[in-house]
């Protein structure tokens, strides 16, 4: 349930020990709550600023024209609280428009270190890989519900027939109704997108596009369309699970660059090959490294802080759960 315009005021100018209990409960119920709040805050501060360089209506005018109408109407009690929860719903009325006249028209969120989980007005989820960065228009809801990416990011989308949802990038982009997907863009000219549920349109804005389903992923390389298996290990920055049937070490390999930006540099060729049967989950990227290490009989060394060798080793392994 969404607090009133008295509880609101009551949270924001002079909050009793009760009021802050009340707030602390709502917060706990959602992370959009939490935002909501965050927003709450700056139209007060904000508003705060601004009457210092431009006058307010008059609170007592303002009481005394309301109370003479409930005076005449006869059908209210009037109490000291009743008063001065009537008065902060007005105050809160005034702050409210003056916030509206001078706040930021686009939200930006920036993954500075490690993943951001953002949760967008119309309950959408989107979680940024460390360095993206994700602008919501200033029209969101009112037309298509557009974002601006760069980098890399998963996106949970609410189903909304009559307002699509428009991922933009720096050459391309991705359209859906309600869906969940992955966005990687390492490069300007360079994208893929890997479909977890539903269906995406993916393409250049003002050239040729794809329809991708369930389990289908597409990489577009300068004009170049390439399918693509999707994989779930491409998440690992975000969930810390990784898998593999028979996948060759190559695989982990890039995976845990991509993943955790740790280099691995295997010095047998021969072993880049070798079929890798394994579940990674609960573990540090290092404790991975380390378990696969040991599969291969490898000698694992630190050649610098993000940067490992793997030294010998042969391919004789088996399926392991770590």
């Amino acid at each position: 349930m969404e607090p009133t315009d008295e509880q609101l005021a009551r949270w924001l100018e002079s909050p009793s020990q009760d009021d802050i209990q009340d707030l602390n409960e709502w917060l706990d119920k959602s992370p959009e709550n939490l935002q909501k709040w965050e927003s709450y805050q700056m139209l007060w501060q904000n508003s705060a600023k601004l009457a210092s360089r431009m006058p307010l209506p008059n609170r007592e005018r303002i009481w005394s024209g309301i109370e003479a109408e409930i005076g005449e109407k006869k059908t209210f009690a009037i109490s000291g609280f009743f008063k001065y929860a009537a008065a902060a719903a007005v105050i809160l009325t005034i702050s409210l428009s003056v916030w509206l006249s001078i706040s930021p028209k686009q939200e930006h969120y920036i993954a500075g270190n490690g993943p951001l989980e953002v949760w967008l007005s119309d309950s959408s989820r989107v979680v940024l890989k460390e360095g993206a960065e994700l602008k919501v228009s200033e029209d969101y809801l009112v037309e298509e519900r557009t974002v601006v990416l760069q980098g890399d990011a998963f996106f949970e989308i609410k189903r909304n027939e009559q307002k699509p949802f428009l991922v933009k990038t720096e050459s391309h982009f991705v359209k859906v109704l309600g869906t969940s997907f992955l966005v990687q863009t390492p490069q300007p000219k360079e994208a893929t997108v890997s479909v977890f549920s539903g269906k995406v349109e993916f393409g250049f804005p003002l050239g040729q596009s794809s329809i991708l389903t369930k389990d289908m992923s597409l990489t577009i390389l300068g004009n170049q369309f390439v399918e693509k298996e999707k994989s779930t290990n491409d998440l690992a920055w975000w969930t810390g699970e990784l898998k593999y049937d028979n996948a060759p070490l190559s695989q982990f390999v890039a995976d845990m660059a991509y993943n955790f930006d740790i280099e691995i540099r295997v010095t047998s060729t021969s072993l880049m090959g070798c079929g890798l049967t394994a579940k990674f989950e609960g573990l540090t990227p290092d404790e991975m490294v380390q378990a696969v290490a040991m599969t291969f009989g490898s000698e694992l060394q630190q050649s610098s802080k993000s940067s490992l060798v793997m030294q010998g080793g042969n391919c004789e392994t088996g399926g392991e759960t770590w």
